[in-house]
């Protein structure tokens, strides 16, 4: 870490749930209660809420071939040239990906993809699918209740109740890990099935994969996951701060906080 190349920025409104950063440097972020706003790679914030309907929860950000979607509670939206365009699906929706060469939502029932123009049921109806992460071989879903696992080489699934809603999905070389509605820390044990971890005091959002690293959001900072004597250990980032989500553009990296807007160091 270089602690000099910290910034941050004092932006209004301060209270961020998630993050992305575009190819030329600027920022989509979306706030807790005031909608989406852009930010320009000069620093100047603006609103970017036009086109969404009232009272609309954005979930989740993310970008696909250089086009902003917003996975909200009233459905999945599209940015086009700074306003917000309905994407065909009206119910609530927690992740946008694209995926084996078709588009996959999950939603508030069950997780969708697109063949052929229209959208079809992959997995879980009646299911609130909140997070979803592709392997070469496998599919892993995070439920309200659960983990389950599609392997595609013997077209099986597996179901792994847990008892706690998975709203976040990680991997590293060798592990699986995810966050609990509750604030959970939830990691494969390599015995086909997961432990659920709650480190004192801290409150896990979010986990995200960046080269072969798991890091973990949480109430306390921003850590990434690591052994230490044979331990799950979380190695402290940047502390001090609650933080949502991350993102990074080469080496920088930006994190979405509760209380401190948006902040950013070079790792």
């Amino acid at each position: 870490m270089l602690p000099d190349s910290f910034k941050n920025w004092q932006s209004r409104p301060n209270h961020f749930s998630s993050v992305k950063v575009q190819a030329d440097r600027s920022l989509i972020a979306a706030s807790l209660d005031q909608g989406i706003y852009h930010m320009s790679e000069q620093g100047d914030w603006s609103k970017l809420s036009e086109g969404l309907p009232d009272r609309t929860t954005v979930n989740r950000l993310q970008v696909i071939k250089g086009r902003v979607y917003a996975c909200t509670s009233q459905g999945l939206y599209r940015l086009h040239r700074k306003r917000w365009q309905y994407a065909d699906i009206s119910q609530p929706c927690y992740q946008f990906k694209e995926e084996w060469r078709f588009i996959f939502v999950a939603t508030q029932n069950g997780l969708i993809y697109k063949a052929k123009g229209d959208w079809q049921l992959s997995a879980f109806e009646n299911a609130v699918v909140y997070d979803f992460l592709f392997t070469p071989q496998y599919l892993y879903i995070a439920l309200d209740k659960g983990i389950a696992m599609y392997d595609r080489l013997t077209d099986r699934w597996a179901t792994f109740e847990l008892k706690v809603g998975v709203t976040s999905l990680a991997a590293e070389r060798d592990r699986l890990v995810g966050s609990g509605e509750k604030g959970e820390l939830i990691v494969s044990n390599g015995q086909g099935g997961f432990e659920t971890i709650q480190f004192g005091g801290i409150f896990v959002f979010a986990v995200a994969t960046k080269a072969q690293h798991v890091y973990v959001c949480t109430d306390k900072g921003l850590f990434r996951l690591g052994s230490l004597h044979g331990r799950i250990t979380l190695f402290s980032i940047k502390a001090g701060v609650p933080v949502t989500d991350i993102d990074w553009h080469g080496t920088d990296l930006y994190m979405a906080t509760l209380s401190k807007g948006i902040q950013t160091m070079r790792e």
